[in-house]
């Protein structure tokens, strides 16, 4: 079945007192219209039709489309109704038409494809929840005695009575694509707005004999927008409260679903364990038996099974094989590579650099641009010095050697493996394998004066 989906995205989101549309607004760190449009796309046979107003080129431009999406202007904001209209000619023949909205970015792709499959070919589907606190600004669902949808009223057209129903519309909706052009021709702008309602093809669909169904949903969270700031900041919480109980549900043991974030594409194993304040951004992936510290923030990275992240650690566009521990408070990245068992400790930065397997810099190190050997000893202090003031250089470090304490390794420069570089010493050359360097001033003890 090939789905049409309008993304209704027009609307300049004035409230939210910002100088971009309100599709621009960002959830989880992504717009909010980049999440409907990545839904929509999960759905099989799927091609957006995406309809903008105000400032439609930084829109178009603020989100990744594929290439076979189509772009729609609304030039006067005159309704949901006028706007799905401007997508009309750009549907496809046979397609069913799912009606969404660039600032709902929860909804997810198995009810859209349950309400495209409730549609079929033959009915309009719409997507309704119940709203049992006030106030209220759903449009209500109209029903027969029978339970028959006959239409929506909304609620500045509602009375006394309907203001008491509780079943509302989401305004999201599914129907064949030939049949919602018959209904939109037919809207009339004759409500307290002056708008053209999309709602009204509800009683056009009764009139036109189309079988009207309602999906409900369990819950209203899928379903919820965002037309001012604190509204804004509730999705966000919504959006991290699912996706908390999303990993619990798999296996994945979290402190306080109410403190830790997820900003992207991130998958996590059983048995990992997440404490308060953690940070997920970009595409990462967590092995099993993770453990993770508070205050810990990992970017675009892999971390092996069984490691652990220590309290306060950042973590960017790295890798970290099986046990591997890091931090407290270390900075791993960007382009880290550690290996199973390496220990990054402390106060220590590692950046552009390979750890060899069973490596350990415990302490106030940096390694950056660095090509460290399998079970080599960094000490405290020590810091490769990988800029001349124009090129960065590299520093490699054989199998088994020890650098002593507050040591600087001057780069290009190769250290052999089962050496040793005593403490304190400023390293320029190379150093053989199996041999102590002493790169550091004799003492001399002066009487003072």
């Amino acid at each position: 079945m090939k789905i049409d989906a309008i993304i209704l995205a027009a609307g300049k989101g004035k409230r939210m007192q910002s100088a971009s549309p309100k599709v621009l607004q960002q959830v989880a760190g992504k717009v909010l219209l980049q999440h409907v449009l990545d839904t929509s796309l999960e759905l099989k046979s799927c091609q957006p039709h995406i309809v903008v107003g105000d400032q439609a080129s930084l829109v178009k431009a603020s989100v990744f489309a594929p290439k076979n999406s189509k772009w729609f202007k609304q030039a006067k904001q005159l309704g949901t109704g006028h706007a799905a209209k401007q997508a009309l000619k750009g549907l496809r023949a046979g397609s069913v038409a799912l009606i969404l909205y660039g600032d709902v970015p929860l909804v997810k792709s198995a009810t859209m494809n349950k309400l495209v499959k409730t549609a079929g070919k033959r009915s309009l589907a719409l997507l309704s929840f119940e709203q049992n606190s006030l106030p209220n600004p759903y449009g209500r669902i109209i029903r027969s005695p029978k339970g028959k949808v006959l239409e929506i009223v909304e609620e500045k057209d509602a009375t006394t009575e309907q203001k008491k129903i509780t079943e509302v519309n989401s305004g999201i909706m599914a129907v064949a694509s030939n049949k919602l052009d018959e209904l939109l021709k037919g809207l009339k702008n004759k409500n307290a707005a002056k708008e053209y309602y999309l709602t009204d093809i509800v009683s056009l669909a009764n009139e036109n004999k189309i079988p009207i169904k309602a999906v409900k949903l369990d819950s209203k969270e899928e379903v919820l927008g965002a037309n001012n700031l604190e509204e804004l900041n509730q999705l966000e919480r919504n959006y991290q409260l699912l996706k908390a109980k999303e990993f619990l549900k798999k296996g994945v043991i979290i402190s306080d679903p109410a403190r830790v974030d997820f900003r992207g594409e991130v998958k996590i194993q059983k048995g990992t364990s997440i404490d308060i304040n953690c940070i997920f951004e970009g595409k990462v992936e967590i092995g099993k038996n993770v453990i993770i510290g508070p205050g810990a923030i990992i970017k675009n990275s892999k971390i092996g099974d069984g490691s652990r992240i220590e309290p306060y650690t950042l973590i960017e566009n790295a890798i970290l094989e099986k046990n591997v521990t890091a931090g407290p408070y270390a900075h791993i990245g960007p382009d880290a590579h550690l290996e199973e068992k390496s220990e990054i400790g402390n106060f220590v930065e590692v950046k552009r650099s390979k750890i060899g397997k069973g490596t350990k810099a415990k302490h106030l190190a940096y390694i950056g641009d660095g090509q460290v050997s399998e079970k080599v000893n960094v000490g405290a202090g020590t810091i490769f010095v990988n800029y001349d003031g124009k090129n960065k250089n590299k520093t490699k470090v054989g199998k088994g050697a020890f650098i002593g304490s507050n040591s600087s390794l001057i780069a290009p420069i190769k250290i052999g493996q089962n050496s040793m570089i005593g403490a304190g010493s400023v390293v320029t050359s190379d150093v053989p394998a199996e041999r102590l360097a002493l790169g550091r001033s004799r003492q001399r003890n002066i009487k003072k004066k």
